[in-house]
Formats: structure tokens, C-alpha cells, sequence
């Protein structure tokens, strides 16, 4: 019996060729893409889930609030790990702090062979990093390999590109040619799937000689640069450690000496494997994703596959007048419901799976386009896990019973009498149900036209937004604690020499980042007893040159003017709320005062105002801001990390080649690197950007294997019509005319789609964009979407119906009679 279904289910598909291509093919392309999807979304979910106890490591986290603002960050104090181990030794077993000097890149050097690099995923860890993440050496003693001061473990990729084929175990590299470290581990490359990226680790209490002429750098609890982890012991209650964290900010925090009387904190624990779909905090390792993000992917595969399937049971149903008298003649001899129900499932069941070995194909072939577009390194290999093939067995069970049962059950039940007299395809119930399908495919196509729209809308606005600075060709040159800093002042005038260089100044944060620094700067008139902290950017000369900043009342810093650098501070127009007054010019000549950790109280006066704009990333509001002038070697050794040189358009090349020239000149230890200052930025937003490819990407593809249904549909209506067309045609009907008759039912299921789709369109486009504090006028261009969305919709259905309509219009009215 089975052998006979699989020879008859065969036998109809090479007989009908083009319907089977178009089945197989629409299923092999919509199973591909879900699966692609499925395996970026799985990739996703395994971040930092490669360590043996990721089930019990967590970050801790604090949340600063005041009367203005709630800042969430990621980084906590120096002694807040040593704190937690003496305060909840019955619930921690180990903590593990890391530090990145607050640089994004750091120069290693190979004194013996003169090679030094740039190295970007470079952090101190406590001797406890082995015991907490999975991290494999190669070669030392986990125990030992970062108990010492000045202990390096380095990747296997960094070993060769230091030492080649030497044995790098007890060889050195000096660390910005200040420290020797001695390399003590090889470890494995770090896995790609963690929230944070290392390279190199060096032992923690190397700080101590780094820092030796400031043995207090680490007592402050204001300052928050660490990362700190910690692994809870087996079965200890979290929820109950939790609980207890608050009892640090009295007993610690709030005990420390500068502490602002208005600040509260809350700590709290974040499980390392939700930091990369569920954390975006203030100074992140890394930029990362979003869990709505992996929700929109699944739906968009499940709409994908719910495509595929409607797709198969229009097509099948079209052919149903085909094969109507196949299911009346087999009743007539003797076959039964049930049979020819196994007979038609079978069927399905075949065409899927011929359709799951094709969409493998597909999907192999499209895997590195799909790396490339997502900068990931997805591997498919269906023996590599041992769900794979069994999830793909219930997957083409899946897929063939949701497809092919409405059309099983459908062919199953014709009686032989109707079949017989041709009337089996005329049931209103199944119509109905066919145009119920094809307009919830509509229907879907419209949200996707009109989400994809609204993302890249989203997108374009964040990327053409005047942050109120020019980031066009400025260039980023690190400068924290290296010989530029030493020697900036010849440095930005050698570099002015050439022609291209406008102009050369120095800043401790690279604006419009995430990056930020809070201080005790507080406007004198708020009184003695005001603590709150502002934000603060240290600058050197020509900042507002160099990046175009509109001053709009008072002046900049000038060199005119020696005190300055001691007396003088600029201020943002937001700061003006602080200050109480109205305009800025009111705010000229006011007194700000800071108050340092250490030391007196320091008297500033406001010279400038400038107009607000973006220091920091566009998913923060804009916040007041204070500008402070730094000059002479130790000032900008403490204060400033990157040098910012403005470029003319032209002979950018040219005036690279001069930056590079002079850097070696002055810093000929660090190795010159530069990075333009939009393309910085535009890595704050990757992740959006990488959604926007994507969800473009799949929408073109739901509303190509749409169009593969209403092939179906249209097939079906020509085939059910072909009498009605004939006798129009022979009492004079024209081609335009029949064409317009078959057409308006699609124009019909368009406008319900378009009515459904754009109340869903707009309320999930509208939660989304709450994501964002700065973001396109999104009511303003509702009409152009929904006209817009709609307009293409019907121009893809039109497109696909033509076809057929012209094909049935143009058919001779005498056969189409006769045929009945």
C-alpha cells in the first residue's frame, strides 16, 4: 500500500511540473530562511553559555540615582569585589574584577624584536579569572598563571604574532614601554559568543606598580571603572543575596567622604548570559543586543514559514478540479476517505520533504553571505548535534501536516456524484477559506513593508542627525597616558603644518559615545549643601574650532586669556535649568564651584555657553554639560585620552601620511592608529543596523513567497471561471475587460488587508520607537507609509495576477464552452 501512495504521489508531481517546482521551491525557500533565522537566534541565546557555571556567574551592577537623572551602570568601584567576599562569604565563592585603564586600545611591545601593537580586548582580572570562566590555557598553571604583580596571559593568536614559533611562557612585553610583563598562560582564542571580547588578562595587583605613585587610586567609591563578577556557590539563594546588597550603600557608599548627599545606589546581580540580549547599561564591555530584536526574528521566521504553508494549500486546492475526478473514480471503485486522506498527507509529506533537503542546500549556500551581513561565524552541520536531524525529522512532519491536511482533508471528502458532474470545486466555505488565506498573507506583507520602513527611517534619522557638532572628517587619535600626552603641545603644531589639518585639540571623552564622567561641579547659587554631580569634558584649546560648537553667548577658551585653564569653565544651554536663570547671556560670569576628592574647594566662573548638543549617544537625552580647560603635561597626562584633528575635504590621504609622520616622530613606541569619528559612532548604533539588513532581507522574501500564493489563487480563479470568461468573450467582452474582472477580487483582499494591517503597523512602529529618545516624526509620515505600503502592495499583487488573467482573457471562448 505504501509503496503504491509513494508511486502515485510521484506520478503527480512530474505530471504537473510547474506546480511542483512552485510548491518545492516556495517551501525550500521559506524553510531555508526560518532555519537561518533560527540558527542566528540560537547563536544569539548561547552567549556566554560556554562556561561550565554559567548558571551561577553574575555581574554586579549599580544604578546611581538623583533629583535629575538615573544613570545604570554597568561598572562598579575598585573595592567593591574585596567587599563582597568579606560581607557574603555563606553565599560567594569567588569574585573576579576587571579594568581596562578606561582605554579602548593599549600598545604592547616586543622589546627584542621591535614589534609593538595595539591590542583592544586587554584587561586586568583578579588571580581568580580561571576559577570563575571557562577560559582553557594552552600552556601555565591556572592557579598561579596571574597570582604575581606584572603576570600576562595572552591568547594563541597574540603568542604567534609576538614571539612566532618561540616558546612565549617567561618571554616579555612591555606594557605602553613603561612595565615588562612577563608572560605566565596561553589561552585558547575566546569564544565569539560572550558579551565581552579578551585577549590578553594581566594579574590585577599589577595595578599597584602601575599606580605607585597614587597608592589611593583605588579607596574612592565614586569612581566606578570596574567590572565585577562573582560566582555564587552551589544551591546558595540569590534572591536573598540580592536582598542584602542593599545593606553596602549606608555601610560603604554612603560612608565615603565625598559622597553627594543626594545620590542613592542600588546593586544588584545580572546572570551572565542576559547581559548580551538584556543589558544596556553605561559603560558596556561591548555594544550589545537586544531580546526584542531576537522576537522580531521569530516572528518574521514564523511568518515566513506560515507563507510557505498557506502557499501549499492554495497551490493545492487550485489543482483541485484536476484531480477531482482522480478522487471521484477511485471512490466509485471501492477506495475510502481515509485512504485517499493517507494518500494526499503522503503527498504533502513528500513534497516537504523534498522541499527540507533543498532548503539545506540553500541554506549552506547562503550561510557566509548571511556571516558577512551579520559579522558572525554560524556553522551548520547537521551531525555536529544530535538534536539536529531529529529536530529536522519533526520539522518536515511539522510542516507536511500544517500544509498538506486542509488540502488532504479537502480532496479527501468530494462525493463521486459531484465530482463526477464537475461541481466539486464550487463550494463557497473553501473559497472564502482560500481569500481568508491569501489576505492574511496580504495582510502580513503590509506590516513587514511598513516595519521595514519605519526601522530604515529610524536608522537614516539617527545617522543624519545634527548632533550639534561636526563628526565629518575628524580623526581620533588615542593620546591617554602615551608620549602624545607628553608632548601634545608639539605635537598638534607639527601637525598643523600641513595644509589639510584645520585643526588639533584634545578631550577626555570622544563625544557623542557612550562613554561618560560625572564630577562634584556644582553652580554656587544652589548653596554649600548642594553634592550633585554634573557631567564634565576636559578639553584642551580649539575644541569648539575642531568640532564646530555654536557658542551663544559669552566666549570660548582662549589663549589670550592665562587663566583659564584655573579659572574659567563653559558651560551647555541644558545647564542653564541648574542655574535658574532665562538666557544665557544671564548665565555669563556665574560661579560654579568643584569639589575634588582630595583638597579644597575650586572656584570656577562661567565665560561661555554653547548651544546643547550630543556628548553622548543618541539613546540618552541631552544632559547639562560642563567644559574645563586643561593645560600642561600632567594635567592632560590625568585628564586627556584622544586627540581629535579636524581634516579639510580633499587630500585626506595626504594629511594622514603627515599624522602618521609626526606621531612617529614624537611616540615612537606606540604603533599610529586612527579611527574617523563617524565611523566611531556608527558602531554604537551596529546592532540596529544589522536588525535593519535583516528584516529588510526577510521581508523581500515573505512577499516573494507571498506572490507564490497568489499564483495559486489566481491559477485557481482562472481555472474555476473559464466557462464564464468564454461566454463574456463570445457576447463581446474585450481582454481589458476580463483582465479587470479577475483582478478586482485581489484589489478587494488588498484593501481588508491594508484596513487590518495598518492599526497593527502603527501601534507595534510606535512601541518600538519608545526605544529611542530622539526619533523621526513618526505620525507626520504615517500617510506616506500606509498610502505607500499600500500602493505596493497592490502593484505585487497586480503584477503576479497578470499573468494569469491575461492568459484566461486571451483563451479562445469556443474551447473554454466546450471544456465544460
Amino acid at each position: 500500500m505504501f509503496r503504491n501512495y509513494l508511486k502515485i504521489s510521484v506520478r503527480n508531481l512530474l505530471n504537473k511540473k510547474g506546480y511542483s517546482l512552485i510548491n518545492i521551491l516556495g517551501l525550500a525557500i521559506g524553510l531555508a530562511t526560518s532555519l537561518l533565522i533560527v540558527l542566528y537566534v540560537l547563536n544569539e541565546w548561547s552567549y556566554d553559555k560556554f562556561h561550565s557555571n554559567s548558571d551561577r556567574i553574575y555581574r554586579v551592577v549599580q544604578t546611581m540615582t538623583s533629583e535629575d537623572r538615573v544613570e545604570e551602570q554597568a561598572t562598579t568601584p575598585f573595592r567593591l569585589g574585596p567587599v563582597l567576599d568579606a560581607e557574603f562569604p555563606d553565599h560567594i565563592e569567588k569574585t573576579v574584577r576587571f579594568f581596562d585603564m578606561q582605554e579602548e586600545n593599549h600598545t604592547f611591545l616586543n622589546r627584542e624584536d621591535q614589534v609593538s601593537f595595539r591590542e583592544s580586548n586587554f584587561y586586568f582580572v583578579d588571580s581568580t579569572f580561571f576559577d570563575v570562566f571557562s577560559a582553557e590555557l594552552i600552556q601555565g598553571n591556572p592557579s598561579e598563571a596571574l597570582k604575581n604583580p606584572l603576570s600576562l596571559v595572552i591568547s594563541e593568536d597574540l603568542a604567534s604574532k609576538y614571539f612566532g614559533d618561540e616558546n612565549p611562557i617567561g618571554q616579555s612585553l612591555s606594557y605602553k614601554g613603561i612595565r615588562d610583563m612577563t608572560v605566565t598562560g596561553v589561552m585558547k582564542s575566546w569564544p565569539e559568543q560572550s558579551h565581552m571580547k579578551i585577549d590578553l588578562v594581566a594579574s590585577f595587583t599589577s595595578l599597584n606598580e602601575i599606580y605607585a605613585s597614587s597608592p589611593g587610586y583605588d579607596r574612592s567609591w565614586l569612581w566606578n571603572p570596574i567590572w565585577t563578577y562573582i560566582l555564587v556557590k552551589d544551591g546558595a539563594d540569590t534572591g536573598s543575596l540580592n536582598s542584602q546588597l542593599a545593606s553596602l550603600e549606608d555601610k560603604y557608599y554612603r560612608a565615603y567622604s565625598g559622597w553627594p548627599k543626594d545620590e542613592s545606589v542600588d546593586i544588584e546581580l545580572q546572570p551572565i548570559t542576559d547581559i548580551h540580549l538584556t543589558s544596556n547599561r553605561d559603560q558596556e564591555m561591548e555594544v550589545n543586543s537586544s531580546i526584542t530584536y531576537i522576537y522580531i526574528l521569530l516572528v518574521v521566521a514564523g511568518f515566513i514559514l506560515i507563507f510557505a504553508c498557506i502557499n501549499f494549500m492554495n497551490l493545492s486546492t487550485a489543482r483541485s478540479m484536476e484531480r477531482s475526478r482522480e478522487v471521484g473514480m477511485r471512490k466509485v471503485l471501492g477506495g475510502h476517505k481515509q485512504q485517499l486522506f493517507y494518500q494526499f498527507i503522503g503527498e504533502s509529506f513528500l513534497v516537504t520533504l523534498i522541499a527540507i533537503i533543498l532548503g539545506i542546500i540553500i541554506l549552506i549556500i547562503a550561510l557566509p553571505f548571511f556571516n558577512e551581513l551579520t559579522a558572525k561565524s554560524i556553522t551548520f552541520n547537521p551531525f555536529d548535534n544530535i538534536y539536529t536531524i531529529p529536530g529536522l525529522i519533526l520539522l518536515t512532519a511539522f510542516v507536511g501536516l500544517i500544509a498538506g491536511l486542509y488540502p488532504a482533508l479537502y480532496l479527501s471528502s468530494f462525493e463521486p456524484v459531484d465530482v463526477l458532474k464537475g461541481n466539486s470545486t464550487r463550494g463557497r466555505k473553501t473559497t472564502i477559506f482560500r481569500k481568508a488565506l491569501v489576505t492574511f498573507q496580504f495582510t502580513l506583507s503590509v506590516i513587514l513593508i511598513i516595519g521595514t520602513s519605519i526601522v530604515y527611517l529610524q536608522l537614516d534619522f539617527i545617522q543624519e542627525k545634527d548632533l550639534g557638532f561636526d563628526k565629518n572628517f575628524v580623526v581620533m587619535l588615542p593620546t591617554n597616558q602615551n608620549l602624545i600626552a607628553w608632548e601634545f603641545e608639539n605635537f598638534k603644531e607639527q601637525s598643523l603644518n600641513h595644509a589639510q589639518i584645520q585643526s588639533v585639540t584634545g578631550l577626555g571623552k570622544i563625544p557623542g559615545s557612550e562613554h561618560t564622567e560625572y564630577y562634584r561641579y556644582v553652580p554656587a547659587r544652589n548653596g554649600e549643601g548642594q553634592d550633585a554631580l554634573n557631567l564634565v569634558l576636559h578639553v584642551t584649546h580649539d575644541v569648539t574650532e575642531t568640532f564646530d560648537l555654536e557658542v551663544i553667548a559669552g566666549r570660548s577658551f582662549s589663549r589670550d586669556f592665562s587663566t583659564d585653564a584655573e579659572k574659567a569653565v563653559l558651560i551647555n544651554r541644558k545647564m542653564l535649568s541648574q542655574l535658574d536663570v532665562e538666557t544665557p547671556e544671564e548665565a555669563l560670569g556665574e560661579t560654579i564651584y568643584h569639589y575634588p576628592p582630595s583638597g579644597e574647594r575650586e572656584v570656577f566662573t562661567i565665560i561661555g555657553v554653547l548651544e546643547d548638543f550630543n556628548y553622548t549617544s543618541l539613546k540618552k537625552e541631552i544632559e547639562p554639560l560642563i567644559l574645563r580647560l586643561v593645560e600642561g603635561t600632567r594635567p592632560i597626562l590625568g585628564y586627556i585620552e584622544h586627540t581629535a584633528v579636524e581634516i579639510a575635504p580633499g587630500d585626506v590621504t595626504g594629511a594622514l601620511e603627515h599624522l602618521e609622520k609626526t606621531w612617529k616622530e614624537v611616540n615612537p613606541i606606540d604603533p599610529f592608529e586612527y579611527r574617523f569619528l563617524d565611523e566611531r559612532l556608527a558602531e554604537i548604533y551596529e546592532t540596529e543596523t544589522t536588525m535593519s539588513s535583516l528584516s529588510t532581507s526577510f521581508s523581500i522574501l515573505c512577499i516573494l513567497i507571498a506572490c507564490l500564493g497568489l499564483l495559486g489563487l489566481a491559477s485557481y480563479s482562472a481555472q474555476l471561471r473559464k466557462q464564464e470568461i468564454g461566454i463574456r468573450k463570445s457576447l463581446g467582452a474585450s481582454v481589458a475587460d476580463i483582465v479587470s474582472l479577475l483582478s478586482k477580487d485581489f484589489l478587494v483582499l488588498v484593501g481588508i488587508a491594508n484596513i487590518i494591517a495598518w492599526p497593527v503597523s502603527y501601534y507595534l512602529g510606535s512601541k518600538w520607537l519608545e526605544n529611542f529618545t530622539y526619533r523621526f516624526d513618526f505620525t507626520a509620515s504615517l500617510p506616506l507609509l500606509f498610502l505607500g505600503s499600500g500602493l505596493l502592495i497592490v502593484i505585487i499583487a497586480l503584477g503576479t495576477v497578470g499573468y494569469h488573467s491575461v492568459k484566461a482573457a486571451l483563451i479562445n471562448p469556443v474551447n473554454a464552452i466546450r471544456s465544460e
